[in-house]
């Protein structure tokens, strides 16, 4: 497990938005982390008004799958619904005109099996199923997870990375009603919305609702709360250049590929790894975001396919 300098930020994903009415409940991912020590302001729609907005500094991110997928289902029907959870936030037309400055490359399957991001190394940006074992406890209903490492001061994104909890849902890719378990479309919908920058919404309509209930689709497609969002943190013609090399340069390998993402989430360690790298005015920070299952009751425990 490597080590960075690091100030390490963790947002559960159970906590529901309360709405306030507003036609735009939408929130931005911000810096600010609330702690025992420190309680992050909000405003009306709960969303938090400290810290810095998160943001990529660029106008397209590559991403890649990694190669094992799932063993409950087809690689390449799964790689095809990948793919539209990111053309659904690619280049989104905007309410006054033109599309939201945000589009993505999608790069071969890679071997890499891991959430982490290497500071002085070789990125990328990994989305990846765990079918053996989920290693994040306390919220059993989480279907999917982000793990977004960002400039703690500026909120500029390094590096995002997607896993989704297959040991525990069935997670399916199914148009048929009656096959349709935990959508994945509609799972991915939502958490590439947190892969560049956007937090849960108070809107109950919205992708970015902070909760799914089993069966639905609803939150495959883009609501006006969910445009308004990338919208407002990448509107049209904002002269932003696209470069979708990963920081560092582009790797497709990382160490223990069969290991659990747990680098992204793990304890800070010593005191100075918290401090910022020499030469730099900020320190990193990981924040892990993702979707809550609504009705734990109708929870599936994933069946075993007989080897």
């Amino acid at each position: 497990m490597r080590t960075f300098a690091a100030a390490f930020a963790a947002l559960s994903a159970c906590a529901i938005l309360v709405t306030a009415g507003d036609a735009s409940a939408f929130c931005r991912s911000t810096t600010c982390r609330t702690s025992s020590a420190k309680e992050c302001a909000t405003d009306e729609n709960s969303c938090p008004t400290d810290g810095a907005k998160l943001f990529w500094p660029t106008s397209c991110v590559s991403y890649a799958v990694n190669e094992q997928g799932t063993q409950d289902l087809d690689p390449v029907d799964t790689a095809d619904v990948i793919r539209k959870t990111f053309l659904a936030w690619t280049e989104v037309p905007c309410p006054k005109g033109g599309n939201a400055s945000m589009t993505f490359e999608e790069r071969p399957p890679v071997s890499c099996k891991k959430s982490e991001y290497n500071k002085d190394a070789p990125n990328l940006n990994v989305v990846l199923f765990q079918d053996d074992d989920w290693k994040y406890r306390g919220i059993d209903g989480t279907l999917a997870k982000t793990s977004v490492t960002y400039n703690d001061q500026t909120g500029e994104i390094y590096d995002a990375d997607i896993e989704v909890n297959a040991a525990n849902n069935t997670v399916t890719i199914s148009d048929n009603p009656a096959k349709i378990e935990y959508d994945l479309q509609a799972i991915l919908t939502h958490e590439v919305g947190h892969f560049i920058g956007i937090a849960h919404s108070a809107e109950s309509s919205a992708v970015m609702f902070a909760s799914y209930s089993p069966g639905s689709t609803s939150q495959r497609k883009l609501t006006p709360d969910d445009i308004d969002a990338v919208c407002a943190i990448y509107p049209p013609n904002n002269g932003v250049a696209c470069d979708s090399k990963p920081r560092g340069g582009f790797s497709a390998s990382c160490d223990s590929p069969e290991k659990s993402g747990l680098c992204a989430v793990s304890a800070v360690g010593s005191a100075d790894d918290r401090k910022a790298p020499a030469g730099s005015s900020a320190s990193f920070a990981v924040m892990g975001v993702g979707m809550l299952a609504a009705a734990l009751s109708r929870r599936a425990i994933r069946l075993r396919r007989k080897q």
